[in-house]
């Protein structure tokens, strides 16, 4: 059954307002490991942050922190500007969805929804009708006496997200919940989910460690590494604009080309290259460049334009694109190459590649 567009949000439903959610120096540690090391995230009402990065990387901690699930080892967490560090879970006003979607099987999808509502002892009456707008909300009218067991993987994880609307939280966190479904039920969800949180004007923060679902959702990506935050921006900023190699390597696909650094930017195979992050570089220090296979250009070797000779290593279709992996003569150096899809080039063809002078992310060798 195909994944249903959720429908608009009722006025009942759409009354939820986001509410400002922060963490301030948050430090976590579990016994000697120390896992969150002063941790500050400031989120505005309403708006939708992802946690971006490598497994173990602490966002999870972060998430958990924030919920009450876990208790912070120092520093406080706030929500609405009310410090809630000391608060139980069950007093924040939070709603949460996680990986697994933990629908109660014996349940119908409306008594799932229902659950918290009943535990916050909300009339029966009221019940029924905010079950029925969050299931409007997630686009699953006429499924309220269905079970779990006969719902698609996609289905069910929106049940879980009406559960975590229906109690009209202050805030939403979500954690992975997407990575269980297909590629194709992904996209279509997350797309709803930011459609979703974006009408109910609802503070959200969404923990991944798929870069191209964080980059799509995200008003902000928080992307962390070692219990820290790397970088803190919206989506462009982070793409383009990379503040450390960490943040380059992490977030998209970058080729490490050798250049020396120089005070105008950093000079890479001939060009000069402006500089997203110096990481403390100083002129004439030898280091690695970051560069975007997009800010390759790659021509014939007929091409009259300057360039630096190579040849095809591999050419791969990847459907409104191509990727090819180009080995330079002078060094024998690989470069990846996107390009349009029509432009085909074979194995062994002799080829130019050219560096397009976008802001680059350096480190030290």
């Amino acid at each position: 059954m195909p994944v249903e567009s959720p429908t608009q949000p009722s006025p009942a439903t759409s009354g939820t307002g986001g509410v400002s959610v922060s963490l301030q120096e948050v430090v976590k540690t579990y016994g000697s490991n120390t896992v969150l090391k002063g941790v500050t995230l400031e989120l505005a009402p309403g708006e939708l942050v992802c946690l971006l990065g490598p497994s173990g990387c602490g966002k999870t901690t972060a998430l958990r922190c924030l919920a009450g699930l876990e208790e912070v080892s120092g520093g406080a967490v706030l929500i609405g500007g009310e410090d809630v560090s000391s608060v139980p879970v069950n007093k924040r006003d939070i709603g949460m969805v996680f990986q697994a979607y933990s629908l109660f099987p014996h349940l119908t999808v409306a008594k799932n929804v229902a659950f918290g509502l009943e535990r916050r002892k909300v009339a029966k009456t009221e019940r029924g009708t905010r079950v029925a707008e969050a299931l409007a909300v997630v686009g699953l009218e006429g499924f309220e006496e269905r079970y779990p067991h006969e719902l698609s993987g996609g289905q069910q994880q929106r049940v879980a997200l009406a559960r975590a609307l229906v109690t009209r939280p202050k805030a939403l966190l979500l954690d992975e919940p997407l990575s269980a479904l297909d590629a194709k039920v992904r996209v279509r969800l997350r797309e709803q989910i930011r459609a979703i949180v974006t009408e109910l004007g609802i503070t959200t923060v969404f923990v991944t460690h798929d870069q191209e679902e964080a980059l799509a959702i995200s008003d902000r990506v928080a992307v962390m590494n070692g219990g820290r935050i790397e970088q803190l921006g919206t989506p462009e900023e982070l793409y383009r604009s990379p503040a450390t190699p960490f943040v380059a390597d992490f977030v998209g696909l970058s080729n490490r080309m050798p250049g020396v650094v120089h005070e105008e930017g950093v000079l890479v195979h001939g060009v000069m290259l402006p500089v997203g992050s110096t990481d403390d570089a100083v002129p004439g220090e030898e280091v690695l460049a970051f560069v975007r296979p997009e800010n390759v250009r790659l021509g014939r070797s007929d091409d009259a334009r300057p360039g630096l000779a190579g040849s095809v290593v591999s050419s791969g279709f990847l459907g409104s694109l191509r990727r090819t992996v180009v080995r330079l003569d002078s060094d024998g150096l690989e470069l990846a190459v996107q390009h349009a899809a029509e432009d085909v080039f074979e194995a062994g063809e002799p080829v130019r590649v050219t560096l397009a002078p976008e802001p680059t992310a350096l480190q030290k060798v």
